[in-house]
């Protein structure tokens, strides 16, 4: 019995309890304009308690092309989803969407052909933009585009040891298998950041990736990512993961990522932020008296980030209660056709 051939590309779309919106997504995935492109897509259920099995399930049976595959993982977390769908993936480019998003119908092939046009790219990262159900908020600018899950940079931007201030984020990637075959999956130790956390083991593995400002993934944002308190949580935990990820230790100024951490801090963090704090401390003051409410958020996000960072490196580095994250899951290489 011969087996199918390999196909040209895999998608990967981990999901937990968010079975109202698969459908749309799923059918965009099967309906993409991709001619002359074999691809499969693998749906990873994490262990959700809603309908989502039964949800892929259906769509599995319903669908005749055969590309669409139900992938179930107990472990709980995003990392553990993507290394499942890894595991499950056969081709040698391997795209991931989050379960919110809905890719134009042109996405995987645009993908595909930035994959075939830049070769040095081991990774490539798309756009994200929002559609708006609730109106935008005047305080939610540009700068808040990460708690808002969004991409949306108008030039392209090679990312790489000597740039690597930036993220490309999962929510529209893709990556060579051989990435997963030489540094290993996404670590389950990082719930958020695991995207960064990946791309500074590439960086560090002479890897590069692009964003082009295409392949375009469009998210509806809900309403609670709309409220201020969101955003201060989402900061808060955000500087959490960055102060254990030791990226503003490792990450200059100009985006140079280095090996060595600066000698100069204080309770385990570098003496440059604690300037930036007072900096951003000193512009929410001057927003307030301006009553400028907009400029004074976002500065608070900034001082609620580094509260979470100093906290976060205190408790890790000075009360060494620092704990050591297990090496991530090393992928299998490429499978034979």
């Amino acid at each position: 019995m011969s087996r199918q051939p390999l196909p040209d590309v895999s998608v990967v779309v981990p999901t937990y309890n968010r079975s109202t919106l698969l459908r749309p997504l799923i059918a965009a995935l099967l309906e993409q304009d991709a001619p002359g492109i074999s691809y499969e897509v693998i749906v990873v259920d994490n262990n959700s308690r809603d309908d989502t099995s039964k949800v892929i399930q259906e769509a599995v049976a319903a669908d005749t092309s055969g590309r669409l595959q139900y992938v179930f993982e107990g472990r709980q977390g995003v990392s553990h989803a993507r290394n499942a769908g890894i595991n499950q993936s056969r081709a040698p480019i391997i795209l991931f969407l989050d379960d919110d998003g809905v890719p134009e119908p042109y996405w995987l092939r645009a993908m595909k052909t930035a994959f075939d046009n830049y070769p040095d790219a081991d990774c490539i990262g798309g756009r994200v933009r929002a559609r708006w159900v609730t109106p935008r908020p005047s305080w939610l600018t540009e700068k808040h585009q990460g708690p808002v899950a969004l991409q949306d940079r108008p030039r392209e931007q090679w990312l790489n040891r000597n740039s690597a201030s930036s993220c490309l984020i999962t929510a529209n990637i893709g990556f060579r298998r051989s990435v997963f075959t030489n540094v290993g999956g996404f670590s389950p130790d990082y719930p958020r950041n695991q995207d960064r956390e990946l791309e500074m083991r590439m960086w560090r593995a002479g890897k590069q990736g692009l964003y082009l400002p295409a392949m375009d993934v469009v998210v509806e944002v809900p309403a609670d990512r709309l409220q201020k308190r969101y955003h201060l949580r989402w900061q808060a935990t955000t500087g959490k993961y960055h102060a254990l990820l030791r990226f503003r230790d490792t990450v200059d100024a100009a985006g140079v990522l280095r090996d060595v951490e600066p000698a100069r801090r204080l309770l385990g963090t570098p003496l440059f932020l604690y300037r930036s704090f007072v900096r951003h401390i000193a512009r929410w003051l001057a927003a307030a008296w301006r009553r400028d409410a907009d400029a004074r958020f976002y500065h608070e996000t900034r001082i609620v980030y580094l509260l979470s960072f100093f906290w976060t490196r205190l408790k890790t580095d000075v009360i060494r209660t620092k704990r050591t994250p297990t090496p991530p899951p090393q992928m299998l290489p490429s499978p034979s056709p």
